[in-house]
């Protein structure tokens, strides 16, 4: 058997060598809400989709326990219709694109078809990072083998509490995946490039927390963004190098193959079951003789198993920025957008991939980090409302200007006019108000926010 090291560059090294294309991938998860501020009829979502997938010309794809349809394909474009986690939670990933232009007018068309549906049922696909009737809504996760998978090793964390490291920390929320929603880019990079673009990303997230944060919950009033705290603090961080940042960063691939051979690997498949088990560094695991897993037949049971180098295609990490196995880094950290602005978080990354020596520079420079700076403390302090106690605003409003004149900078080089899905930024960067600021001011006129978010 191949080491971990060598696994580890197979799949996630070894495309970053071959021609990059420079593509687009977008992923735009929307909460399905009920007008009524009644939990969320699933019936209505599934009927829905299932008219957008006829109009369309998708074809069903995956089916769940009961044949219902919760992934459909387009085969010309490659678009993804589905279900994310649960039937409360609708996501759009396009099949990769050149422009953004191209990006948003296939994303307006498959919401506005959809939403009309939607709305003959008092129900709405919207643009917030969680389900405003979270409390009500189920907290089924879609009945399938990959989800039962993953519902039964979220809830496990119950379990773990006692033995893990991050035992005390963990959330109550462990359906968290079937309620928040999040706006997730994927591009292209290569050898030469993707440890400096880790770098440059990771330093511009506190900044992205002021100007994307879209996820409130009225039991944790202090975040303006729960997103990070969902994933954090839940079974995916008993290990750290599974969520958050790279730390230190990889100034290397060695480096990053070495990183991510020490991340945890927590799920595999063995005679058609999808197995879950207590995380394990990969490097560790392929030396285990035998793992205990457990997976889902009506309830779940014990597994005991052996390691397998094939296993490497069930190791993934949630981190703010991914390194994924289609030789593209992923950005995880943007909540969904009000919908009129969804092309905002795939914009700011686009063009600051142009700019990633600029960018690295602007920021090491700045009153964020000249002094030592922690991207990762920043970010935190940075999702919390009362943010601007631990900032000067006017240099902020300089800062985050400097970086958003950056990007339409290097949108402007590509020669597509895409610059223009930057004007909201720009706004919120003058003003300092995220939409989940905008959220919080609505004076109890929640509908009013959820249908304005929904609009295109």
């Amino acid at each position: 058997m191949k080491t971990a090291k060598e696994l580890i560059f197979d799949r996630f090294i070894a495309p970053l060598q071959k021609p990059r294309a420079n593509y687009i991938g977008i992923e735009i998860e929307m909460p399905i809400v009920n007008l009524n501020g009644e939990k969320t009829d699933k019936a209505a979502g599934i009927a829905a989709v299932k008219k957008a997938i006829e109009h369309f010309g998708f074809t069903p794809q995956k089916f769940d326990d009961d044949g219902v349809c919760h992934e459909a394909v387009c085969t010309d474009t490659g678009d993804i219709f589905s279900f994310d986690c649960s039937y409360n939670n609708f996501e759009i990933a396009l099949g990769r694109v050149r422009t953004l232009h191209e990006a948003q007018a296939r994303f307006r068309d498959y919401v506005s078809f959809i939403n009309a549906e939607l709305y003959q049922n008092q129900h709405t696909l919207t643009g917030l990072g969680v389900n405003p009737n979270y409390l009500i809504n189920d907290f089924n996760f879609v009945p399938s083998p990959r989800y039962r998978m993953l519902a039964g090793y979220l809830k496990k964390a119950e379990v773990w509490r006692s033995i893990s490291p991050a035992g005390s920390d963990f959330h109550p929320y462990y359906g968290f995946g079937t309620f928040s929603s999040a706006s997730q880019v994927q591009l292209d990079v290569n050898e030469e490039n993707v440890c400096q673009a880790i770098e440059a990303f990771s330093l511009v997230e506190p900044l992205k927390a002021v100007l994307f944060a879209n996820s409130t919950l009225p039991e944790l009033p202090e975040l303006l963004c729960v997103r990070d705290y969902f994933w954090e603090r839940s079974a995916h961080g008993i290990n750290p190098r599974n969520v958050g940042f790279f730390k230190p960063f990889p100034k290397s691939i060695g480096e990053t193959t070495d990183y991510l051979s020490k991340a945890s690997i927590f799920c595999a498949e063995r005679d058609g079951k999808y197995l879950f088990f207590y995380p394990i560094p990969f490097d560790e695991y392929l030396n285990r003789d035998r793992i205990e897993g457990e997976y889902y037949d009506g309830a779940y049971h014990p597994f005991r198993f052996s390691p397998e180098a094939e296993d490497v295609a069930y190791l993934r990490t949630y981190k703010q920025i991914d390194l994924t196995a289609r030789g593209t880094l992923e950005f995880r950290s943007a909540c969904t957008q009000p919908l009129h602005q969804a092309m905002t978080v795939a914009a700011f990354h686009l063009g600051l991939m142009n700019r990633i020596e600029a960018l690295t520079e602007l920021l090491s420079r700045s009153f964020l980090y000249r002094e030592g700076g922690d991207p990762d403390l920043l970010r935190r302090k940075m999702n919390r409302v009362d943010y601007l106690s631990a900032v000067e605003p006017e240099a902020l409003k300089v800062l985050l200007l400097n970086v958003l004149t950056l990007c339409a900078e290097g949108l402007r080089e590509r020669g597509y006019a895409e610059e223009l899905y930057l004007e909201p930024l720009f706004e919120r960067a003058k003003t300092l108000t995220s939409p989940s600021l905008r959220l919080l001011r609505h004076d109890g006129n929640l509908d009013s926010v959820i249908r304005e978010y929904a609009a295109l």
